[in-house]
C-alpha cells in the first residue's frame, strides 16, 4: 500500500508544518510537571493531515516510551483509573526510556466522563501528555483547555505536497498531468492519505483531471449498483465520497438486489451482500487508515449482486444520526458549563409526546 510504502520514516520527511515541529519539540524536551497550564499538549489540525504521524516521529525521534490510549476500545473511567493512571506517575522504563502518554481523536467521545477523567489525569500526571483532535473548538473538550499547550496543524502548501506526489508518480510509472496533480491537492484538502490512496488506485485510463467532486452522490451510487459499471470504474466511483458510499450501499441495496424467479437465490443474493457490507464494517472499526482500500473493494463487492432498479434513497441513519448528535451535544454543553462553574444553560428538554 502506498499509504506504508511512502509513510515517513524520518522527522525530516514530514509533509508540512515545519513551523509547528520546532515548538513541539521545545515544549517535549522542557516539559514540567509544575507547569500546569502545558501540562498537556494538544495536537488539533485537519483529518489527514498528519497529527498522529508526527507525534509518533517526535516521540520516536527523542526516544520516548508511548503509551497510547485508544478511545473506541478503552475510553471507560474504570480503565483509566486501573490502567493508565498508575503509568503517569511512572517518568521512566526499565531501559532507561522516559514515558508519554498519547490520547487520540479526544474531540470523539461522546460521554462526558471519559473528558473528566482526562481532565485529572492531565492535574496529575508526572509524564508528558499528547492529546490528538480535529476540532480544537469542540465544546466537549473545554475542560482541558486551561491545561494545554496548542499545536495547531494546517493544510500543506501545494509545493510540499507536489514533491511527495511528483516522487511517487515517478517511482511507479504513474502518468498524470499537471493539471490532474491540480485537482487532486484541491480535492484531498490537505488529507495526505486521500492523494496516496487515489493516486494507487487511479488506473492509466483514469481521467484524472475530472472533477470528481462534481458527480452527484446519488448518480455516483448508481453507477456502483449497476451491472454496466466495471470494477475499475467503481474503483473511482468509490473514491469519490468514499465516506458516504457505504452507507449509501447500505440503504439500497436490498431494492437494487438482481431479480430472480427463485426466492432462495434472491435472498442468497442479499446475503452475499449484507456479508460484504459487515466485512466493510469490521475493516472500519480497526480505525487503521492503511485498510482503506479493502473496505473500499468489500463495498464494492457488495453492489456484484445488484443492479439500478430503483430510485437511490438517501440513508435514514444519517438523519436520525443528526438528531442524537445535537441532543448529545446539548447535554454535554450543560455538564461542561456545570463542571466549570459557569452559569449553566437550561438542561435539553425532551421532546413532548403527542396526545392521542
Amino acid at each position: 500500500m502506498f499509504t506504508v510504502k511512502y509513510r515517513p520514516k524520518k522527522l525530516e520527511d514530514f509533509v508540512g508544518n515545519k513551523a509547528a515541529i520546532q515548538p513541539f519539540i521545545h515544549w517535549l524536551l522542557e516539559w514540567e510537571p509544575s507547569n500546569k497550564k502545558t501540562k498537556c499538549a494538544l495536537v488539533s489540525g485537519l483529518n489527514g493531515v498528519g497529527k498522529s504521524l508526527l507525534v509518533e516521529l517526535i516521540l520516536k525521534k527523542h526516544d520516548y516510551n508511548i503509551i497510547n490510549l485508544s478511545i473506541d476500545e478503552e475510553h471507560d473511567k474504570e480503565y483509566i483509573n486501573q490502567h493508565i493512571k498508575p503509568l503517569l506517575k511512572t517518568k521512566k522504563t526499565f531501559n532507561g526510556q522516559e514515558n508519554a502518554l498519547v490520547v487520540s481523536d479526544v474531540d470523539c467521545v461522546s460521554g462526558y466522563g471519559f473528558i473528566a477523567t482526562l481532565t485529572d489525569c492531565i492535574k496529575e500526571t508526572q509524564i508528558p501528555i499528547i492529546c490528538i483532535c480535529d476540532n480544537r473548538y469542540d465544546q466537549s473538550i473545554k475542560p482541558i483547555l486551561n491545561y494545554c499547550f496548542d499545536i495547531k496543524l494546517v493544510k500543506a502548501s501545494y509545493d510540499e505536497v507536489y514533491k511527495l506526489i511528483y516522487k511517487v508518480v515517478t517511482t511507479e510509472n504513474i502518468k498524470i498531468g499537471k493539471s490532474g496533480v491540480d485537482k487532486l491537492y484541491e480535492q484531498a484538502n490537505g488529507d495526505i492519505r486521500f492523494i496516496l490512496n487515489a493516486l494507487q488506485l487511479y488506473n492509466k485510463k483514469t481521467d484524472t483531471s475530472k472533477n470528481i467532486q462534481s458527480s452527484n452522490i446519488f448518480d455516483t451510487t448508481g453507477k456502483l449498483l449497476s451491472q454496466e459499471t466495471d470494477l475499475n470504474d467503481k474503483n473511482r466511483y468509490y473514491w469519490m465520497s468514499r465516506d458516504i458510499h457505504g452507507l449509501m450501499i447500505q440503504e439500497n441495496y436490498i431494492s437494487c438486489t438482481l431479480n430472480v424467479r427463485d426466492e432462495a437465490v434472491r435472498l442468497e443474493n442479499i446475503a452475499y451482500s449484507a456479508d460484504a457490507l459487515s466485512d466493510a464494517d469490521l475493516l472500519d472499526s480497526v480505525f487503521n487508515f492503511e485498510l482503506e482500500p479493502y473496505i473500499a473493494m468489500s463495498t464494492i463487492r457488495a453492489t456484484t449482486k445488484c443492479t439500478k432498479k430503483a430510485q437511490i434513497k438517501f440513508p435514514q441513519f444519517l438523519g436520525r444520526t443528526s438528531t442524537i448528535n445535537k441532543n448529545k451535544r446539548d447535554k454535554i454543553d450543560y455538564e461542561t458549563s456545570n463542571f466549570l462553574g459557569e452559569k449553566p444553560k437550561a438542561p435539553p428538554k425532551a421532546k413532548p409526546k403527542a396526545k392521542k
